[in-house]
This record gives structure tokens, sequence and C-alpha cells, in this order.
């Protein structure tokens, strides 16, 4: 696999490329969190590149997996 952390261009926080398919890559967040399907949570990127609808997990929840949050640039200017 080729996915790569590194420092996002517009914001300057890390970030990773997961190759999704064939010249189709997803920014996410560098940091994975634990995650639980919910239908009504938000989308998190496995790290095989597909999408999973699910919310944070709770310390004691079954279920788990580690994904992550798709990267959108947060400027504070």
């Amino acid at each position: 696999m080729k996915d790569s952390f590194r420092l996002c261009r517009k914001c300057g926080r890390p970030v990773g490329v997961i190759s999704k398919a064939l010249y189709k890559n997803v920014l996410v967040d560098a940091e994975a969190v634990e995650v639980v399907p919910d239908k009504a949570g938000d989308i998190f990127i496995r790290i095989d590149g597909s999408k999973i609808r699910g919310r944070v997990a709770e310390f004691t929840e079954s279920g788990k997996e580690y994904c992550y949050r798709p990267h959108r640039c947060e400027s504070d200017t």
C-alpha cells in the first residue's frame, strides 16, 4: 500500500492519504478513532478506503473498529 501521512498544504494539520482506487485518494485526519456502526452517525473512512457511517465509540462498547475522519480544513482567519 502507498498510504502516507503528511501535513495539509492548506491548513498545516497532519493528514493521511488513503488510496481508495486507482488514481483516487482520500484525505483524512491523521488520528484514528474507534467507531461503532450507527446509521444516523457521521461518515468515517476505513483503512481500505471504504466508508462507514457511525459514531465515536464509548469505552465499554463492543463492535468497535478504527477509522479516520475525512479531513476538512478549518482556517482560523
